[in-house]
């Protein structure tokens, strides 16, 4: 089941603004056309600018908690699309690479509402000169994922209740494989998705992936297995 982050925020104005009440509607109407399930992270009217471009020490998008959990959650997988009107309502500065970075790692597609050039993307790390640095370090890292895929091993964050064995090879069991197992166990006993997010403590979307991933957490098991 493919799930969809519809992004919204505006710079300037207020709450009620035109702008924002079309976003609104058009950005939520386009994930759900591209995507079973939808989550919605409504800034509202919220600054576009991080830390990467500026001083001030707080209020700025990569200091909020939510912008925070959502980038991870993209990069960890959880999303198959990112929704927004277009690159400028998702950030206005450097920090948009790091998200569009993060879409990459979990494999989730970027969507517009409105067209845009991909050659002229204003925070594209390949037109940003004076990233050179940051540029080099995440190609050496889609390089070093690459070369991991060639070889048959695992990349990226490790799955709920898995961790990376001794060679950092393989994702194998971890401390909380054992909510794994009582995840598989209450989905036999027909509990909901809900149900089963409020008996064991996690978010629903987790147990959906879990779930929705449950053959490949069984062979990951019999891996370590004698």
């Amino acid at each position: 089941m493919s799930k969809a982050l519809a992004w919204i925020r505006k710079s300037k104005g207020d709450d009620s603004d035109v702008g924002l009440e079309e976003q609104r509607e058009l950005v939520a109407a386009l994930a759900a056309d591209v995507a079973d399930e939808v989550d919605t992270l409504d800034l509202g009217v919220h600054t576009g600018f991080s830390t990467m471009t500026r001083d001030d020490p707080t209020g700025l998008l990569d200091q909020n908690d939510r912008v925070q959990t959502r980038v991870s959650e993209l990069e960890a997988g959880e999303y198959s699309h990112l929704v927004s009107w277009d690159d400028r309502r998702i950030c206005r500065d450097e920090y948009f690479s790091v998200i569009q970075y993060a879409a990459e790692q979990g494999d989730a597609e970027i969507v517009y509402i409105g067209d845009v050039n991909e050659n002229d993307l204003t925070f594209d790390l390949k037109r940003r000169i004076e990233r050179d640095t940051k540029e080099e370090e995440i190609e050496k890292s889609r390089r070093a994922i690459e070369r991991r895929k060639e070889e048959g091993y695992d990349h990226g964050r490790p799955r709920f209740g898995m961790t990376y064995d001794t060679d950092g090879e393989y994702q194998v069991p971890g401390e909380e494989f054992d909510t794994v197992l009582e995840i598989f166990q209450l989905d036999n006993a027909g509990k909901t998705r809900r149900e089963i997010a409020d008996e064991v403590g996690i978010a629903t979307s987790t147990v959906q992936n879990v779930i929705e991933r449950r053959e490949w957490y069984l062979k990951r098991q019999q891996m370590i297995e004698p």
